[in-house]
């Protein structure tokens, strides 16, 4: 504990009940796997995030199932043969981010990782805005989380706490990593719930759809050799959603698909 801020005894509860655990052996990734298995996909259990060190070439994994924090390294198998690879390339169970591309791109260079099932959330809030605000230029987290999280949210209170926590990205020399590192991973799930009440919506069914293919687009994109994540270019939304042209053309395609969908199924 720093000693130069006070104590707050009503925090230290907010934080015990997260169950932050560091995963650094064999049999500690085999029991969160057990965990994992079986879980929900109705609504998504595994909202992730990775970060990157590089002064201390560290790299680690967050992963937060919601009333559980955990944070894995390691890849490894349990006895039904489920690898934490196996979860994060599976189109089945649904991972939520923000921004997929830093993610996909971390994990296929250095782990050989190439992601599926994701739900960007970053797409689902530019796909979700209504029609007249513009799906041009993408939000950044913290405009997401300053517009769609409310007040009350214990998980914003804690982001906003940067008084306390100038930095919340550490790695001491022990190895282990703070429970403030999960600080990005734990307001996912109220960015989420916000998002898809918008999608899932019979009239947004194109945007809920669309917002998942372009996730795909951007993890293929992010495995390409020459990806630079620092491209301006990557402030840009999907060109489909802000192009007129191409915006009609899609969706009349959409609508073409969904009839003859029908008419097979009648």
């Amino acid at each position: 504990m720093d000693k130069s801020q006070p104590h707050n005894a009503a925090e230290d509860d907010v934080q015990e009940q997260l169950q932050l655990r560091n995963v650094s052996s064999p049999k500690a990734l085999v029991a969160l796997l057990d965990n994992i298995h079986g879980l929900p996909t109705e609504p998504p259990s595994l909202f992730l995030d990775v970060e990157r060190i590089v002064k201390a070439n560290v790299t680690f994994m967050c992963l937060l199932i919601p009333l559980k924090q955990i944070i894995m390294d390691l890849t490894t198998t349990n006895a039904s043969g489920e690898s934490l690879k196996s979860i994060l390339e599976s189109e089945s169970i649904p991972k939520v981010v923000f921004d997929v591309r830093p993610i996909s791109r971390t994990l296929f260079r250095l782990h050989n990782v190439s992601l599926d099932g994701v739900r960007d959330l970053q797409l689902m809030e530019l796909a979700s805005r209504d029609a007249k605000q513009s799906k041009k230029y993408v939000a950044g987290l913290n405009k997401c989380v300053e517009q769609d999280v409310a007040s009350s949210n214990e998980a914003k209170r804690r982001w906003m706490s940067t008084d306390k926590w100038n930095e919340y990205r550490t790695f001491n020399a022990t190895g282990h990593a703070p429970r403030w590192s999960m600080k990005r991973v734990e307001i996912f799930p109220a960015l989420w719930d916000t998002y898809y009440a918008r999608l899932r919506r019979p009239s947004q069914a194109f945007w809920l759809a669309q917002s998942e293919w372009e996730a795909k687009t951007r993890i293929a994109a992010s495995q390409y050799p020459k990806f630079n994540l620092d491209d301006k270019g990557n402030a840009l939304g999907p060109e489909i959603w802000y192009d007129h042209k191409q915006r009609e053309y899609a969706m009349e395609n959409w609508n073409n698909d969904l009839s003859v969908g029908i008419k097979i199924g009648g």
